[in-house]
């Protein structure tokens, strides 16, 4: 969508709210000045000091800017305080304002305190950090200058290990050589906080129950005028009631525990007392067993009334085993399975010592039995849903009718059924179709029915015991059938799915498909008929007719975001599709007959045989809690091959819309430098190439902006005729590469965000050579997007 005059509107009011920053000190009374900017520099040359923890010191901060020169917030307030109260007024000035930020020079000498105290916790005693307050009189305006004179840090000389329980002093040197703290580093409070949190967390996976960091601590020795110290880490006994004299402690030795019983309630409701305290009517002693050379593990459900759930599947989620030591990570594991075993709202596991507690020998367990209660959450959910639809940039109206049984075979499957429905106001190149129809101002429409099963387990053939413990398997088998009618096309497409996923680790998952299975049957308008036949290409003309898919998919995640901590992250995901192979061999094999064109069928359809490869590589920099630049590449290859000379038209390359390339319209893009004479077709090729960088910030309460480059196009993988300049060669892609640059506005509701972009082609591949660069043309693309482009 072109937008002419938006951004000059928008450019304009930037420049009159920049002309008005002059009056932001006009209410200043004698004496203030306005706080414009903090500066840090060093007298001599940076040892390696964070400056960015510095300035996170900072006490007296200028107002905020608005993309990073505007202060529309100081303005808004400003601007409140002329004329009239009204509630217009008083909205402008406490909820969109900020009142100006008045130079204070006492909280610069805090800071200045403040960075010292962080200096010498990161080795650099005895720094010096002054400050200088810089005044602008004509304007009323002054910044602070911060001078750091740092010391020579201080560093460990030696590290010594001080633990008076020989026992836990045999645990903690087991994992010295995972150490954070390293001989001949700098001094580092955190860092020694870190090595706290690491060594309580290996002794919590290693039998010690309770073992809290608060029992580790360190002292320092540093001969006089040295740089260096001696490090000694030493550990506290903990702290217990005396049995024998009530209001007095005693100090014993830590021990480690082992898991004596585990207990299950799975009908927990925290309104009635727990079933020891209460009558009940079933007790169960369920035994887990992963093959016949493992151990046993005995666990007890205790419930009233009826079992709706198989107790295998309880069992099976829980990583705590009897006559095991206490190991926090199975605890943690075990929370987590529960939460994604949607059949349970709420999980408690809580752990007592049995009654009499007894003293074991050194080196010898004490007992410990743990509490699992489960909290049930209803079996059959139903929602019915209504979404605004966005397929690259195409506003329409969707909705989803759903039910869901989350315990369908009593074993925590989840079976879910769905219908939908969408309508979209699709752009084409070419609207002279008259076949064409249209409801409203929407000409393509879809609807379908999807049924899914989930299994928290894996299915035959795959067996639980070669896989690590950890792992959270899910099996899922879905069909469905959509149609979907576009202005050039119908097309219904049956499929049916079998997969697996599980979880590595934290940050990797794996989705395999051993069977991925599509029937597409196309329906092309007459009037697209007539242009494919015009156009004569039998790779177009084999992308819009009848084919079947059965894809052999396998997916590789990694995502290392840890949403507790704002800290930098990376995105990768890598999908490899073959199709078509095993029924190409059995039809050479068995000298099967082909079809009127020279390609083999199934049931009359011929299948497609290809190999697909598409990876997607992103780095989230966090600048800020609130700020964050987006780096994306994104790249892919598709080779048909065999039965096949075209990739199936769902699995061709394409961009444009509103997640990539946004001056473009959906799938409106090259390939290659190739000029679009207007025929109303989807430009697509086999190979991939974009890149983006994208930065956001906020800009009031939910609404949000970012700023963002893309580059990118897709190409063929071969010369054609009919697509001149379009095929992918090493010594010419990097000339035809697109380009494009905007602005985005997006209002965050934290469950929904909805976008709307705007973006300026900034170089054409399909212009002739000379005249790619179109930046002058001034022509603005909008696009709706719903979520984040990536």
């Amino acid at each position: 969508m072109k937008a002419r005059l938006f951004f000059p509107l928008l450019a304009g009011l930037a420049l009159l709210l920049a002309m008005s920053s002059c009056s932001n000190t006009r209410h200043f009374t004698e004496g203030q000045y306005l706080m414009t900017q903090n500066r840090i520099a060093y007298t001599d040359k940076n040892p390696g000091i964070q400056t960015s923890e510095l300035h996170g010191l900072i006490q007296q901060k200028p107002n905020k800017k608005f993309l990073g020169f505007l202060r529309f917030k100081l303005w808004a307030y400003n601007a409140s305080l002329n004329g009239k109260d009204s509630k217009f007024r008083n909205w402008l000035e406490n909820t969109v304002g900020e009142r100006p930020v008045i130079l204070d020079t006492s909280m610069a000498e805090a800071t200045c305190k403040e960075m010292e105290k962080y200096l010498g916790n990161v080795g650099y005693f005895y720094s010096v950090v002054r400050y200088l307050a810089v005044y602008k009189k004509n304007s009323r305006r002054a910044h602070i200058h911060y001078e750091v004179t740092p010391t020579s840090p201080y560093r460990i000389k030696s590290i010594n290990y001080d633990i008076e329980d020989p026992e836990l002093a045999g645990w903690v040197s087991k994992t010295t050589k995972h150490s954070l703290i390293k001989e001949g580093k700098t001094y580092n409070v955190y860092t020694l906080d870190d090595e706290r949190e690491r060594i309580t967390k290996y002794l919590n996976n290693n039998g010690y129950y309770g073992f809290v960091k608060d029992y580790i601590f360190f002292e320092v020795d540093s001969a006089h005028n040295s740089k260096e110290m001696d490090l000694h880490v030493k550990v506290k006994n903990r702290t217990m009631p005396d049995p024998d004299s009530a209001g007095k402690f005693i100090e014993e030795r830590h021990y480690r525990y082992e898991i004596d019983k585990v207990v299950i309630y799975p009908n927990y409701d925290p309104a009635k007392p727990l079933l020891q305290e209460a009558p009940h009517d079933t007790l169960i002693k369920e035994i887990h067993q992963i093959n016949r050379n493992s151990p046993a593990n005995y666990y007890f459900v205790l419930y009233r009334g009826k079992l709706r759930v198989n107790p295998k599947i309880l069992t099976q989620n829980i990583l705590i085993e009897n006559d095991e030591p206490y190991n926090l990570r199975d605890v943690q594991e075990t929370f987590k399975r529960f939460g994604y075993l949607s059949i349970y709202r709420f999980a408690n596991i809580s752990f007592e010592e049995p009654l009499p507690k007894l003293v074991p020998d050194s080196g010898g367990f004490k007992k410990l039995n743990c509490k699992i209660q489960l909290q049930r959450a209803p079996v059959h959910q139903y929602s019915i849903e209504a979404e605004g639809t966005n397929s690259g940039g195409d506003l329409g109206l969707g909705g989803n009718l759903t039910y869901r049984n989350r315990n369908i075979f009593r074993n925590g499957e989840i079976f879910q059924i769905k219908l939908r429905g969408a309508m979209e106001a699709q752009r084409t190149s070419n609207t002279s179709d008259e076949s064409q129809q249209t409801f409203l101002f929407f000409n393509t429409f879809e609807w379908g029915i999807q049924a899914e099963v989930s299994f928290p387990r894996f299915l035959i053939p795959v067996k639980m015991e070669r896989f690590p413990k950890y792992f959270r398997p899910i099996t899922t088998v879905s069909a469905g059938f959509n149609f979907r009618r576009r202005p050039t096309y119908d097309r219904y497409i049956l499929n049916f799915t079998f997969g697996y996923k599980w979880q590595e680790s934290a940050y990797k998952a794996h989705i395999i498909q051993p069977f991925n299975i599509s029937s597409v049957k196309m329906y092309p308008t007459p009037e697209f008929s007539r242009e494919l036949e015009e156009i004569d290409d039998s790779r177009l003309k084999n992308q819009y007719t009848d084919h079947l898919i059965t894809a052999l998919q396998y997916s590789f995640i990694y995502n290392n975001q840890d949403i507790k901590k704002v800290k930098d992250f990376i995105y990768f995901r890598a999908d490899i599709e073959t199709s078509g192979n095993l029924f190409y061999l059995f039809n050479n094999m068995l000298e099967s007959k082909t079809d009127s064109a020279g390609y083999y069928t199934i049931t009359g359809i011929r299948y497609a045989q290809y190999a697909r490869l598409e990876t997607d590589f992103r780095y989230y920099w966090m600048v800020s809690r609130t700020n964050q630049v987006v780096f994306r590449l994104l790249s892919g290859v598709g080779v048909p091959y065999g039965n096949s000379d075209a990739l199936p038209f769902e699995k061709g390359f394409y961009l444009g819309g509103a997640n990539s390339m946004r001056a473009w319209i959906y799938r409106g893009l090259g390939p290659g430098a190739f000029a679009n004479p207007g025929i109303n077709i989807d430009q697509m090729g086999d190979i991939v190439l974009e890149t983006n960088i994208e930065y956001r910030f906020p800009i009031y309460s939910f609404f949000k902006g970012a700023v963002f480059i893309d580059a990118g196009n897709v190409w063929l993988m071969n010369a054609n005729e009919n697509f001149p300049e379009a095929e992918f060669r090493f010594d010419t892609f990097y000339k035809q590469i697109a380009m494009d640059a905007g602005v985005g506005f997006r209002f965050d509701f934290k469950f929904f965000i909805f976008r709307v972009d705007f973006a300026v082609r900034m170089r054409d591949p399909s212009k002739p050579p000379g005249e790619t660069w179109v930046a002058d043309k001034g022509i603005w693309f909008w696009n709706f997007g719903i979520g984040y482009p990536f």
